[in-house]
């Protein structure tokens, strides 16, 4: 499954990733030793039981020592390309990645038992690459895992991109979370639309529409049938049927702000139907009612079924 396209904007671009095989990744030891490179101080070489060297695609590359049987243990995609056959000398058998320090840094970080990379100071594009380069290339499920519920605290800033990634990886919980968050934003704009799939665009427009025609048919249905006052009801019955229209015809987000939709007619209600508060005290009730109702409408999305055998719907789906 390919990466989630809307990364490429943001990030450097380099060139495709192809699929891995032993010529690709086996750079011959001279030229990799010639360039300028240092190791990071988490993976020294004299680190205990280090038999391998990860070198990332930085400019100066950073070089991790590790232990490959550690690594071998949680996929059987580096044994694919033939890792394992790469015999230890002195000076340690280095392989070229394609991945930058800070993708690589947390990759090892989640594979770590006892710790797991401080999310909080990483920026959303790092862990959107390390996410992609652990699901789809080297298929390092717990990395994938670790780095989806990372996503979760992005589900305000990032909405779209959170969606579309959850989607992706059929992390039903989180599209569900970052979908709510999308009910601020217009997403017909073009931004949006580079970002989302048809597949995960099409419930998402669902969600949005589906609220804004559930309020419009809250408010028509709203009706005033008694007033306890000696003024005639009929000037309020035709204020509301004039309000009601004005109220329908400014929902044109999901977000539904019932204060702020019922603000003008409020304020109108105050000079046409003076000196009269039982008019007005039943407007507010109307708006409250309606509020009401709204918060009751669905702020998710309905998640189509996630596709059978994909591991991570175990993990994530509600």
């Amino acid at each position: 499954m390919p990466a989630v396209s809307f990364v490429v904007p943001h990030i450097d671009t380099k060139p495709a990733q192809r699929s891995i095989n032993p010529c690709d990744i086996r750079s011959p030891l001279s030229a990799l030793r010639t360039s300028a490179a240092y190791y990071h101080p988490a993976y020294p070489a004299n680190s205990p039981d280090v038999d391998l060297v990860l070198a990332s695609s930085d400019h100066v590359p950073c070089w991790f020592a590790v232990n490959k049987s550690k690594l071998f243990c949680h996929t059987d995609t580096f044994r694919s390309v033939g890792l394992e056959q790469l015999t230890p000398d002195n000076n340690l058998p280095l392989v070229q990645l394609g991945e930058s320090r800070d993708v690589i840094e947390v990759m090892l970080a989640c594979l770590e038992a006892d710790s797991l990379p401080d999310f909080g100071k990483l920026d959303f594009r790092v862990i959107v690459s390390a996410l992609e380069a652990a699901a789809d290339k080297y298929r390092l499920i717990h990395t994938e895992k670790i780095c989806l519920l990372a996503l979760g605290a992005y589900c305000a800033t990032n909405p779209v991109e959170v969606y579309t990634l959850a989607s992706h990886y059929y992390c039903r919980w989180l599209a569900e979370a970052a979908s709510e968050h999308t009910l601020n934003l217009d997403i017909t704009q073009p931004d949006y639309q580079d970002i989302l799939t048809s597949e995960n665009y099409i419930p998402l427009l669902d969600l949005h529409q589906s609220r804004i025609q559930s309020a419009k048919l809250i408010i028509q249905n709203q009706a005033i049938e008694s007033h306890g006052d000696k003024c005639d009801i009929s000037k309020l019955q035709a204020f509301w049927a004039d309000a009601s229209l004005r109220i329908i015809s400014r929902i044109t987000s999901p977000a539904l702000d019932i204060d702020q939709l019922f603000e003008p007619e409020m304020k109108l209600a105050v000079q046409e139907l003076s000196p009269c508060l039982n008019c007005y005290s039943i407007l507010v009730q109307i708006r409250d009612q309606v509020r009401n109702e709204c918060l009751g409408l669905r702020r998710t999305v309905n998640v189509p079924v996630v596709t059978p055998g994909r591991q991570l719907a175990d993990y994530f789906s509600s």
